[in-house]
C-alpha cells in the first residue's frame, strides 16, 4: 500500500490545529472589573499604565480615528477628569493604550497607486437600480472565519448554525485551505452542519467583512445584480480588495468608488430602505478630508442611485462612527433608534437622531416610524477605550434575528421590542460581551445577499 506522506502530514497537522484546546488567560476585561481598576487606580498614571500593560489584548480593534481625536472626545466628556489625570496624562494613557493594541487609525490614507490604476469591472451599474437591504429575501450571506481570534469560533459557530436554519447559503471567507479544513473540524465537533456553506479562499486581513464587503445593488428591469465599491484602507489592501474579487468572479457590474468619485467609508457606516433613501453618519465628511460635504453626498448618492439621505451625527464616544452602531432600518418606513439614559454622555445626540428621522421621510416620501431601543451604558476597558454596546448592531437573515446581548438587564428589553417591530422572526440572541470590546457586533461580521429575483 502505497502512502502520500506529505498528505498524511498536512492532514495530521490540521487535526492537532483543529482540535487542541488553547487554554488564554480569561478576560480580565469584564465591565465591573475596570471599573474598580478605575477606582483603585485612580489619579496614578503609573498605575494605570501598569495595568494597561498586563492586560489581555484586544483582537482586531475597530476603529478609524486617531488617538488625538480619542483624546478629543474624551476631553469633552470629562474622561479624563473623571479619573483624575490631567489632560496631558490622558493623553499619555490613550497613547499607551494604542501602542498596546497596535492601533495604525486608517483615515485618510493616501490612495496607492495599484488602486488609482484599477479599472471599473464591466458597465458602472445598471441603467436604473436599488441598494440591496438586509430585511428582504436574502439567498446568501457572507462571513469571515475568526481563524486569528480563537476564542471566537464558539460565537461563529452560533451564528453559522442560525445561517443554516435560515435557508441561506454562507460565503466563508479562509486564507487557505489549511484553514478550510480546521474551521470544517471544529464546526462538525459542534454539530453545526456545513453543507450550506461555500468556502471562499482568498485573502484578507480582518474579519469585519460588513466593512470591506461589496454594496450589493440591483437592476430595477431585471434580476441582475452588482456592487459598489468604496475605499476602505490602504493598510488592508487584501480586505479592500473583496468587492473587486467578487465583481471579476462573478463578472458583475462594478460601480467604482476607489479610483473615480473616491469615497472612503465601510459597510457598517450605510444604512438603505431599499428605495431610495441612504444613511451614513457625519463622521463620513471627516473621513474625507479634502472633498467637499456636497461632493462627498453626491458619490455616495450617486454610487446607489439614491434620491434621499440622512446624515445623523455619530455618537462621540463611538471609536467607528458608523450608523449600524445606533440604527438600523428594518422595515421600508420603520427604523429602530437606540436611546441612552439622560445621564449617558451622547444622550442628546440619539434624541437629534430620532428628531431628524421624525421630520425627514423615505425613498418613497412617506415618513419614518421611529421605534426607540435602549442602549447599555458605556464604560471604559484601559480606564479610555470606551466600549459601547449596541443593539443595533444585529443582523436579519430572512427568519431569524441574530441579536447581540450583554448579561445585562436590557438585553430582555430589546428582544421584546424586536419581537415586536418583527413579528413572526425568531430573535436569536448571542452573547456579544467580548466582540463588543474591539468595536463590533453580529452585523459588523456579516453582510447579506439579497435575492435578485426578490418580487419586493
Amino acid at each position: 500500500m502505497l502512502f502520500d506522506w506529505r498528505k498524511i502530514v498536512f492532514l495530521s497537522l490540521c487535526f492537532i490545529f483543529a482540535f487542541t484546546v488553547s487554554s488564554p488567560a480569561a478576560y480580565a476585561s469584564s465591565e465591573s472589573f475596570w471599573k474598580s481598576k478605575g477606582k483603585e487606580c485612580y489619579g496614578n498614571l503609573a498605575l494605570m499604565l501598569n495595568e494597561v500593560e498586563k492586560a489581555e489584548t484586544t483582537p482586531s480593534y475597530h476603529t478609524n480615528r486617531s488617538a488625538q481625536e480619542l483624546c478629543e472626545a474624551l476631553k469633552k466628556a470629562g474622561r479624563f477628569e473623571e479619573i483624575g489625570l490631567t489632560d496631558e496624562e490622558g493623553q499619555r494613557l490613550v497613547s499607551a493604550v494604542y501602542r498596546k493594541l497596535g492601533i495604525t487609525p486608517a483615515a485618510n490614507d493616501e490612495i496607492s497607486p495599484a488602486i488609482k490604476e484599477r479599472e471599473s469591472q464591466g458597465k458602472e451599474g445598471f441603467p436604473s437600480y436599488r441598494a440591496g437591504t438586509e430585511f428582504e429575501k436574502l439567498d446568501a450571506v457572507l462571513m469571515r472565519w475568526p481563524f486569528d481570534w480563537q476564542s471566537m469560533r464558539e460565537r461563529w459557530a452560533e451564528m453559522i448554525d442560525a445561517t443554516f436554519n435560515a435557508g441561506v447559503t454562507l460565503y466563508l471567507w479562509v486564507d487557505n485551505p489549511f484553514q478550510e479544513f480546521a474551521a470544517q473540524a471544529y464546526l462538525r465537533q459542534q454539530g453545526v452542519s456545513t453543507e450550506h456553506i461555500v468556502w471562499v479562499v482568498e485573502d484578507t486581513d480582518s474579519f469585519w467583512i460588513r466593512d470591506y464587503g461589496p454594496q450589493y445593488i440591483y437592476d430595477n428591469q431585471s434580476d441582475g445584480w452588482g456592487v459598489a465599491d468604496f475605499h476602505y484602507y490602504d493598510s488592508r489592501p487584501n480586505d479592500d480588495d473583496t468587492p473587486l474579487y467578487i465583481a471579476r468572479t462573478y463578472d458583475v457590474p462594478r460601480v467604482n468608488r476607489q479610483s473615480r468619485k473616491v469615497v472612503y467609508t465601510e459597510g457598517g457606516n450605510l444604512n438603505h430602505d431599499g428605495l431610495g433613501c441612504v444613511v451614513y453618519s457625519q463622521r463620513t465628511y471627516s473621513r474625507n478630508e479634502g472633498v467637499n460635504k456636497d461632493t462627498v453626498d453626491e458619490r455616495i448618492m450617486s454610487a446607489f442611485q439614491a434620491h434621499e439621505k440622512i446624515v445623523p451625527q455619530d455618537p462621540s464616544l463611538d471609536s467607528t462612527g458608523h450608523v449600524d452602531m445606533f440604527m438600523k432600518i428594518v422595515s421600508a418606513n420603520t427604523v429602530l433608534i437606540a436611546e441612552y439614559a439622560p445621564d449617558q454622555k451622547d444622550y442628546q445626540i440619539l434624541e437629534d437622531c430620532a428628531d431628524l428621522f421624525t421630520s425627514s421621510v423615505n425613498g418613497a416620501g412617506e415618513s419614518w416610524n421611529v421605534v426607540r431601543l435602549p442602549q447599555p451604558e458605556v464604560y471604559y476597558k484601559y480606564f479610555v477605550l470606551p466600549v459601547v454596546r449596541t443593539y443595533t448592531n444585529s443582523i436579519i437573515i430572512n427568519n431569524v434575528v441574530l441579536l447581540p446581548i450583554y448579561n445585562i438587564p436590557s438585553d430582555e428589553e430589546a428582544a421584546a421590542i424586536y419581537g415586536q417591530v418583527l413579528p413572526g422572526k425568531t430573535i436569536f440572541p448571542i452573547d456579544a460581551s467580548t466582540i463588543i470590546e474591539s468595536g463590533g457586533a453580529w452585523h459588523c461580521v456579516t453582510m447579506e445577499f439579497p435575492s435578485p429575483d426578490n418580487p419586493d
